[in-house]
């Protein structure tokens, strides 16, 4: 925090006015960008951070641009950061302090070992499309009691060493991933741990490679098993039901019938 309010003070006095970033900063910019609150910056091209901060007191207006190798992400209470079609690619943490993030727009959580190895995604944020991808097996973890939105498109991908996505306390699912109705998915070869899904199912019939015994809800629900070849289903309505059916109901009819006709009438014989 202390960290937070140096960078407050001593951010260019210039940045309390709307400014273009594109003429002001090069294309590789290797300091924190910090957006102070009553500020609203656009961007409008693609940046390299160069595994440094952004931080949105703000408003950061990406106008359909990108801002690529970020560490970390936050958007402060009141701030917010407007995607349009664009893209912010980040390795370290997102945190949403009580912000905005203004759609469609994606954000992607990637690799960059050599700036941070994990994730943590805290605060609540409504999200147009998601990916979290890795090939090292990343752990990205949800903060307990967070929930995130997806509304468009969900993208959960490890390739070779499963992608680890968890609870910050995963013996329990507490921490939950909304994805909205009409909204897609794509999720290959992730360890799921902690974690509910509200809204659509995430991961359909797929195997979570976390150990067994791994505390998810509305995750990798089993799909039917397929009718084994040499059981041939009976359809309901073959020749063979159908018969079946109608004599029973003729057995049926008939046997109301006998019992009418030999029910005594209970009149005294004259």
């Amino acid at each position: 925090m202390k960290d937070m309010h140096l960078r407050r003070r001593l951010a260019p006095r210039w940045l309390t006015a709307t400014a273009s970033l594109l003429a002001l900063w090069s294309p590789a910019a290797f300091a924190d960008l910090v957006v102070p609150a009553g500020a609203n910056v656009t961007l409008g091209g693609s940046m390299d951070m160069g595994c440094t901060d952004v931080v949105a007191d703000g408003t950061l207006d990406l106008a359909g641009g990108t801002l690529s190798n970020v560490r970390n992400v936050l958007i402060g209470d009141g701030g917010q950061v407007n995607l349009g079609n664009g893209t912010i690619s980040l390795a370290g943490n997102w945190t949403n302090g009580g912000g905005t993030l203004g759609l469609p727009g994606t954000v992607a959580i990637v690799d960059e070992v050599a700036c941070t190895t994990s994730s943590i995604i805290s605060g609540n944020t409504t999200f147009g499309t998601l990916s979290i991808t890795s090939s090292s097996g990343k752990l990205v973890q949800f903060a307990v009691g967070s929930t995130q939105t997806v509304q468009q498109s969900l993208v959960l991908t490890g390739t070779g060493t499963p992608l680890r996505i968890e609870s910050t306390t995963p013996a329990t699912p507490s921490a939950d991933l909304h994805l909205a109705a009409g909204a897609t998915q794509s999720v290959s070869n992730v360890a799921v741990q902690g974690m509910s899904a509200s809204g659509q199912m995430v991961a359909p019939g797929q195997t979570n490679q976390a150990p067994p015994g791994a505390a998810v809800s509305n995750w990798f629900a089993a799909p039917v098993p397929p009718t084994p070849a040499n059981i041939a289903p009976v359809p309901t309505n073959s020749p063979i039901t159908l018969l079946g059916m109608a004599l029973a109901v003729a057995a049926l009819a008939a046997r109301q019938r006998f019992g009418r006709k030999n029910k005594p009438s209970g009149r005294s014989p004259q």
